[in-house]
């Protein structure tokens, strides 16, 4: 095989890919089809099955995808400040700038919920993982409230980052309506959400946060 053929092959398989995650991200896994997916990457059934055998192949190479850019954003955020607690509010804003502007790590999340999760620990979400490491890391600095723990922090930060990610998904209310929607979720930008409900958060760490935290 040339290199042109070669070269042409792995666009195409890109192409399909992320046509596989926009599909995905917009109708979950049960409701993609192959045909769609190739009619979205505008090849032919017949050429998806060439590179990506079953629709089921095709979400596990979505979710790596996604875990691999997920991976190394949360990693970076993480480094590029100083302070457990400062940490921690970089990866779930950074978290939050993906699941806005990346279809790939939206598909990687959804898929994550809808299909069982991987036996190999080796592929843990990267994003709960990290989280988990600055929660005991936020322990470990004293800033805990007295009976909290870093198990519970980093599940109340989690649930936070889905629940972002799923208010996201939602239809917006009217302009007009107030900030709590009938469901009692917050209503505008994910970032602004993010934001409120971290402003919340802080006073339950219980030692001296940082100004340059807030």
């Amino acid at each position: 095989m040339s290199v042109a053929i070669q070269q042409r092959a792995a666009r195409t398989k890109q192409i399909i890919l992320w046509a596989a995650a926009s599909e995905f991200d917009e109708g979950g896994y049960e409701r993609t089809s192959l045909s769609r997916i190739g009619a979205r990457a505008k090849v032919t059934t017949g050429a998806v099955v060439f590179h990506f055998a079953t629709k089921a192949e095709l979400a596990e190479a979505v979710r790596q995808r996604s875990r691999t850019v997920t991976r190394e954003a949360v990693q970076w955020a993480a480094f590029d400040v100083s302070g457990a607690v400062r940490k921690l509010m970089a990866v779930t804003r950074t978290l939050i700038a993906l699941f806005e502007t990346d279809e790939v790590v939206r598909a990687g999340e959804r898929l994550a919920r809808e299909l069982k999760p991987q036996s190999d620990p080796g592929e843990e979400c990267p994003w709960r993982r990290e989280v988990a490491r600055l929660s005991r890391a936020v322990e470990a600095e004293g800033l805990l409230s007295p009976g909290a723990d870093a198990a519970t922090l980093a599940a109340l930060v989690s649930y936070v980052v889905s629940g972002v990610e799923l208010a996201m998904r939602r239809t917006p209310p009217p302009a007009d309506e107030p900030w709590l929607g009938e469901a009692g979720s917050l209503c505008g930008a994910a970032q602004v959400q993010l934001e409120r409900i971290w402003a919340l958060l802080l006073p339950v760490l219980g030692g001296p946060v940082p100004a340059a935290a807030l």
